[in-house]
C-alpha cells in the first residue's frame, strides 16, 4: 500500500459513490470480499486490488470512473517530487488538525523517517499512554498513518507519516492545499492518473 492509497481511500470510498450506482458498488463490495477477503475500504487502500475488481465488475467503464473519482478529490502536480494538490475538504481538515496539534503533529515527526509499531512510536512520546492512543488512532483513521502490510496482526504492523510537508495558498479566494507524500512506502503512487 502507497502512503497516496491511505491518505485518499476514505475519501474516495465516499467520493466513488457519485459516479458508481449502488448496485455496482455492491457488486464489486461482494467481488473484494470474495476475492481477497477485504472490505471495499481496505482494497482502496491496496489499490491494485480494488482497480482489478472494478474492471471486472465495470468493465471498460471502471478506468474513467476510478479516474473522475480520483480528480474529484486530488490532482497530480508533479509525479518526480510526489506533490498532489488535495481537494477533498474532509483531507485537508485533517492534515490541518494534526499539524496543528503538538501531540498529533509529535506522532508524526516520530514515524517519519522509518516505520515504527504503534508501541515503539508510544514509547518514544513522554505523553500518558491513552492520550498516545487516541491521537494515534485519528491518525490512522485519517489516512496520516500508513502501513505497508495489511496481513500481518495489528500490534505487529509498522505505520510511518504519510505526508512528508504541505503548502497552502489562497487564489482568487479559493483555499488550495499541496500535500508532498513521504515515500517511505511507496512504489508508485498514483499509477492510475499518471
Amino acid at each position: 500500500m502507497t502512503s497516496m492509497e491511505t491518505l485518499l481511500a476514505t475519501s474516495f470510498e465516499k467520493k466513488f459513490y457519485d459516479f458508481v450506482d449502488n448496485d455496482d458498488v455492491t457488486k464489486i463490495k461482494d467481488s473484494v470480499f470474495e476475492k481477497y477477503h477485504m472490505t471495499l475500504l481496505s482494497s482502496i487502500k491496496d489499490f491494485e486490488k480494488f482497480q482489478s475488481i472494478t474492471a471486472q465488475v465495470l468493465g471498460d467503464d471502471g478506468t474513467p470512473i476510478i479516474k473522475k473519482t480520483l480528480d474529484a478529490i486530488c490532482t497530480l502536480q508533479s509525479k518526480s517530487e510526489h506533490t498532489v494538490e488535495i481537494k477533498d475538504e474532509s483531507i485537508k481538515n485533517a492534515i490541518l488538525t494534526s499539524f496543528e496539534d503538538d501531540v498529533k503533529k509529535q506522532i508524526l515527526d516520530i514515524a517519519f523517517d522509518y516505520p515504527l509499531t504503534i508501541w515503539e512510536i508510544a514509547s518514544r512520546t513522554n505523553l500518558e499512554p491513552s492520550i498516545v492512543s487516541e491521537n494515534i488512532s485519528y491518525l490512522i483513521s485519517h489516512g496520516l498513518l500508513a502501513t505497508s502490510d495489511l496481513t500481518d496482526f495489528e500490534h505487529n504492523k509498522k505505520y510511518c507519516s504519510v505526508i512528508d510537508n504541505f503548502s497552502v495558498k489562497t487564489e482568487g479566494g479559493q483555499f488550495q492545499m499541496y500535500v508532498t507524500i513521504n515515500e517511505i512506502t511507496n512504489s508508485d503512487p498514483l499509477k492510475i492518473i499518471s
